[in-house]
């Protein structure tokens, strides 16, 4: 099987990510039977880190990988939605494995899986119906039980309990931060969404959980109990009493179990330091029984990651960041980092003559799925937009544009629309409109703001392909 012939195969999958309207039944049946006619990878893969979480879970991910690695581990890491190419789900060393070996995952469970083509639809005890992510999660698990890298690291992908990854057998399950997201799925409150999100826990396991609002940290105390879960508050591991935030990043003292000194991260926003202090708190666990884990080597590790489309400054000129901002909390970090940052980051990058130095705004470009919390999320961004141009990521579950302009209009922020991303981005570099702090008194071009992309991965994987592909190009190979 080509690597092209493998994508076509999952492409006719039920991909639930992109269908239009909120998923409504989740049960683990398919993903489990495919699994037995694999082998059961899931019960040969060795150290495995499961991550839940509403905010922060990818970031720590990524800092759990580059930290192990750091300490001379092998590292395989799954992970989802990706932002520009399928093989950024399954990972090993930090790297999209080659597309060789992502056709050859495919082909071995191929034999296993339900024809995606209607017309050969004929029921057939040895093979089951999957979808795009439960296949993908198959393809990973299938791999690290095989590669046998030293730790796995494993992203949810969506609530925990009824999750594909649960099948997995964590040795240290992890909850980042619990806000609102997918409440028609998970729940309207913080006690159910936890309730979901706690069905990871073990018994007899430590599980590591990370800041929380008062309401969800009551509800995992109680799961936890209920499990028979030794849970672990990061802030009672590792405490962070300074940091420091640059265009360059954050550096921040650090006191933990595992050791003390600075930690840096060439990431933007202080939410990170957040993330950063949960995952030193799950690494304090490994190296009680894994030596080769170091503060040294971890802070080395941690000063390498790199994650796409969080924060990630794309252009200097003119200054161009994507946030794949989807929901209230991660609206709120980007609202701080705007508000704490920018003028730093605009310092650093070209300003055209005729910028108003006084107004640190942006232009805004924003694309959202729907059935999320749009107006929720925007609302820290108001202070700090100048003008926002919407746009539709290519999705059918992408919000309408009428829609969006509605809460737009809601929240009194300036709006135009673009019918495509690269006309969306060439509105913002491009036109020009009134500025002024009672009126417009003067015309200026977007190209003296800087852009900030936000919304869906969705959206910023569109984006990325068209500001970036030469980088793409140089992360992901053509293995």
């Amino acid at each position: 099987m080509t690597y092209s012939q493998a994508i076509e195969f999952l492409d006719g999958l039920v991909n639930y990510e992109k269908l239009a309207g909120p998923r409504n039944e989740f049960k683990l049946d398919n993903i489990r039977r495919l699994l037995e006619l694999a082998g059961n990878p899931e019960r040969r893969m060795r150290n495995v880190i499961l991550v839940a979480g509403t905010k922060g879970k990818g970031s720590v991910c990524y800092m759990l990988e580059a930290a192990l690695r750091g300490c001379g581990l092998s590292t395989g890491m799954f992970v989802s939605p990706h932002v520009l190419d399928v093989r950024e789900r399954i990972q090993l060393d930090g790297k999209p494995i080659p597309r060789s070996l992502f056709a050859g995952l495919v082909a071995r469970l191929v034999p296993f899986v339900s024809s995606p083509r209607p017309a050969s639809r004929v029921p057939r005890p040895d093979r089951v119906a999957v979808s795009y992510f439960e296949m993908t999660t198959a393809m990973a698990f299938l791999l690290f039980a095989e590669k046998q890298p030293d730790y796995s690291i494993v992203e949810v992908g969506l609530g925990g309990r009824l999750d594909a990854t649960n099948l997995s057998d964590p040795a240290v399950p992890v909850i980042t931060r619990i806000g609102y997201d997918h409440v028609k799925v998970l729940g309207s409150t913080l006690t159910k969404i936890a309730g979901e999100k706690a069905g990871i826990m073990r018994k007899g396991r430590p599980v590591v959980i990370g800041d929380q609002e008062p309401e969800a940290l009551a509800a995992l105390k109680r799961k936890a109990r209920a499990a028979g879960a030794c849970l672990i508050r990061a802030p009672s591991v590792a405490s962070v009493p300074s940091v420091q935030s640059s265009a360059a990043g954050l550096s921040f003292r650090v006191r933990s179990r595992l050791g003390a000194g600075i930690i840096r991260l060439p990431l933007l926003g202080l939410h990170q330091a957040e993330n950063g202090k949960t995952a030193l708190a799950v690494l304090n666990g490994l190296s009680m029984g894994d030596r080769r884990i170091k503060f040294n080597r971890v802070a080395r590790g941690m000063a390498t990651v790199s994650i796409p489309a969080r924060c990630q400054v794309v252009r200097r000129r003119p200054l161009t960041i994507v946030d794949s901002c989807h929901n209230p909390e991660s609206g709120r970090a980007l609202a701080n980092v705007l508000r704490d940052r920018l003028p730093a980051l605009r310092a650093g990058a070209y300003r055209a003559p005729h910028t108003v130095d006084r107004i640190d705004k942006v232009v805004f470009i924003y694309g959202s799925l729907s059935g999320k919390l749009v107006e929720e999320t925007i609302a820290p961004l108001a202070p700090f937009v100048q003008q926002a141009i919407l746009v539709q990521p290519d999705s059918p579950r992408a919000m309408p544009l009428t829609e969006l302009k509605r809460i737009f209009s809601r929240l009194r922020i300036p709006h135009a629309t673009a019918d495509s991303v690269p006309a969306a981005l060439s509105a913002a570099r491009n036109s020009s409109f009134g500025l002024g702090p009672g009126g417009p008194y003067r015309t200026v071009r977007t190209s003296s703001f800087p852009i900030v992309v936000a919304g869906s991965f969705y959206l910023a994987g569109e984006v990325l392909k068209v500001l970036g592909p030469s980088r793409a190009r140089q992360w992901l190979g053509r293995r």
